[in-house]
């Protein structure tokens, strides 16, 4: 008990003086990364360097860009920190920006691998320019920089696995990723490093879910349900130790992807596969490294799983956050961790982009929960990830750790443009474990103290493999982060059109105030406060109440059985679809905004007109905002497709490269170029990422394939 209290004062010192220091400090640097439609990674063209000068208010002169593309600034002048805390809102809010945040002059670069009791012996590579690497040349080269043989194992996205002749401690694998830093053909180098579950192990069960519905340290769900429970549409990748069937997850697993590549550590008796359930991930002692001692199975994913999206309203076991979101099981952890390069992997495939060797994912994550963490820095490859990931428009969520240090040593929880989430208590007060400082985001509930303030949720009873489904305990911020993710769900399902910018600032803005008298009670480095998924749904206005003035919403259906899609703009036409056709066509909660008046838009505006085809075969309606194209279709297929509507809705069409004007978005749309002709248009990447890998066809103007741009 006394060790226990020393411990608590000396956390709470520590945050006071954290606290002090952030309270004092100016922000007079900030950095930042333009989504890749803006400008290519590093580059900085006038128009896009107006636009940033416009939303910061105050003037910013570039001073360096990353090894990844991220722009540094220095501002021309000083700012208090809720002035910059504005300003970082209003970059963030923009779609021409992935991520912002302020450069903090006391944070340097982690050196916390020489505390790693780890050994590795992989190194991730990215080249200038991308080109097709020489090996001939560059491994010689590389192996009298590194002084050891090295040789190439595979390619993952941009960057190269390269694999030394034998294991050395991962601070010397990181000696090793700079000194490759000086060669003149390398962009960035990292070391691959481990990265675990970030849980502490728990006992028995008990029957409560605080985290849910705690006066002081739940997230106030009941409140949150009355306004969204979520959209089927929605899918949420658990990039984690993967999946154990469970009664309470039933119906709401999607096929994942198990990406251990060493067999030893994935316990599945092979490396890479289509399979991302648990085999476990029992360890006897030394196993893991020497001193560390042996642990039991901890069906880690199946428990985060749960808090995100087991059934609810279904009359047994536990309530998940959201009620509808698909899971995305990505097998990135087994016996002792994951490798980064793994995890990397894992995270660009559940973004939806390819994989080398690995099938395309039909189903790419809005959002991706990562509860999992490692020592150092974040790797530049694993930041390519994240900007990647965003840039398709998915929010990365990841958990504090449970060292009770600065998360600045900490990764992926130091990385840029995710949502850091520490752990706090059923009494709203910060964990005794949780990492904390600056670049915590917020906290949510990961439990502490006594059994029956812990976290429940899905789990499995076998200690070595997998037993029988049953429900468990824990504590950690690995539970926290995914009270975040599926508020980021329930926000999604509300206004599919955020930005990951604008979630996170939503989420990160409601957060109620820590009590008074609680260490965090000055929010120095627990974040903004507590998670209040009620507040945030508050916020968030549903998305066909902001269609821009004189415009309308367009509806989005799906109908499953024959995989066609529909768009309505008539409000009678909805409410009868909505009431009369509803268990035959669901709003999957995609939206863009046209206008239907021609006399309110404006005059380059175009009609796009609408054509059914009553064809047993066909049964589809089918949009052009090509006067040609509709002229075509009257003309060569009467009888067949009829012209329902000559101007079902007004838009602007995009030049011949694509670009759409000022104010607009681009709208792509995609043929499923079978006999029964169905199209879908959309303005969420994301979903123009499963369009192409369930192999539909692009089709419009310029290398993305724009058909016409949509009012914003």
């Amino acid at each position: 008990m006394l060790q226990r209290l020393l411990h608590r004062l000396g956390l709470a010192l520590l945050l006071a003086a954290s606290a002090a220091t952030a309270a004092a400090q100016d922000v007079s640097r900030i950095r930042l990364m333009l989504h890749p439609y803006a400008a290519a990674p590093g580059q900085l063209p006038s128009d896009a360097l107006a636009k940033l000068q416009a939303l910061a208010g105050v003037p910013i002169e570039l001073s360096r860009t990353t090894r990844t593309g991220g722009l540094e600034f220095t501002l021309g002048q000083p700012l208090a920190g809720t002035d910059a805390a504005a300003l970082l809102r209003r970059l963030r809010e923009d779609r021409s920006v992935l991520w912002a945040e302020s450069i903090d002059p006391l944070t340097t670069k982690a050196k916390a691998l020489a505390l790693s009791p780890f050994q590795g012996r992989k190194l991730m590579v990215r080249l200038v320019g991308d080109a097709t690497p020489d090996w001939s040349v560059l491994l010689p080269r590389w192996t009298d920089l590194v002084g050891m043989p090295l040789s190439v194992e595979r390619q993952s996205g941009n960057v190269w696995v390269l694999t030394l002749s034998e294991m050395v401690p991962e601070d010397l694998l990181g000696g090793m990723a700079e000194q490759l830093q000086i060669d003149s053909a390398v962009q960035y180098a990292d070391p691959v490093l481990r990265a675990f579950p970030t849980r502490i192990p728990n006992d028995p069960l008990f029957s409560q879910q605080w985290a849910l519905t705690g006066p002081a340290g739940g997230v106030n769900a009941p409140a949150a349900w009355d306004l969204q429970i979520g959209s089927a549409s929605v899918t949420v990748a658990v990039v984690d130790t993967g999946i154990t069937p469970h009664p309470d997850l039933a119906g709401r697993i999607l096929p994942g992807y198990d990406f251990i590549s060493d067999p030893g550590s994935a316990n599945d008796g092979n490396g890479r596969d289509a399979d991302p359930s648990d085999p476990g991930d029992a360890t006897s002692d030394n196993e893991c490294g020497d001193g560390i001692p042996g642990e039991p199975s901890f069906f880690h994913g199946t428990f985060v799983s749960g808090l995100i999206a087991a059934d609810t309203d279904n009359g047994v076991g536990i309530a998940g956050l959201d009620w509808n979101a698909k899971i995305l099981p990505v097998r990135t952890l087994g016996k002792c961790g994951g490798t980064f390069d793994d995890i990397i992997d894992g995270v660009l495939w559940a973004a939806g982009m390819p994989v080398a060797g690995v099938p395309p994912n039909p189903n790419p994550a809005r959002v991706i929960n990562m509860s999992l963490g490692g020592l150092g820095y974040c790797p530049q490859s694993l930041q390519d990830a994240v900007n990647t990931a965003m840039a398709q428009g998915a929010v990365v969520v990841v958990s504090a750790g449970n060292a009770s240090v600065d998360v600045s040593n900490f990764n992926p929880a130091n990385c840029s443009g995710v949502i850091t989430v520490g752990a706090s208590t059923r009494q709203g007060d910060i964990a005794s474990y949780t990492n904390f400082g600056r670049r915590v985001d917020l906290s949510a509930p990961g439990g502490d103290g006594a059994m029956a303030d812990w976290i429940l949720s899905t789990g499995n009873d076998g200690t070595a493999g997998p037993g029988n489904p049953d429900y468990e305990f824990a504590v950690g911020t690995s539970f926290a982060a995914p009270y975040v993710s599926g508020t980021a769900s329930l926000i999604i399902a509300r206004n599919a059109n955020l930005t990951p910018g604008r979630i996170r600032e939503i989420i990160v803005d409601t957060t109620r105030l820590f009590a008074q008298g609680t260490d965090c009670g000055n929010r120095g480095a627990c974040g903004s406060g507590l998670l209040d998924a009620s507040l945030a749904l508050q916020s968030t206005i549903p998305a066909t109440s902001l269609a821009p003035a004189g415009t309308v919403p367009v509806i989005e259906y799906y109908r499953a059985d024959k995989d066609h899609y529909f768009m309505a703009t008539n409000p009678g036409e909805i409410a009868f679809v909505d009431a009369v056709l509803k268990n035959t066509f669901q709003r999957t909660g995609e939206v863009f905004y046209a206008w239907v008046d021609p006399l309110l838009a404006p005059l380059t505006a175009v009609p796009v007109c609408r054509f059914y085809s009553p064809d047993p075969l066909i049964d589809a309606h089918y949009y052009t905002a090509s006067a040609a194209e509709c002229q075509f279709i009257v003309a060569r297929w009467p009888g067949i497709w009829s012209l329902e509507l000559p101007a079902a809705f007004y838009v602007l069409l995009p030049d011949a490269d694509g670009a759409c004007p000022t104010s607009t978005l681009p709208v792509y749309r995609f043929f499923n170029n079978r006999q029964d002709a169905n199209q879908r248009h959309t303005i969420d990447l994301s979903v123009r990422r499963a369009m192409i890998n369930r192999a539909w066809v692009p089709e419009g103007f310029g290398p993305n394939h724009v058909i016409f741009c949509a009012p914003i």
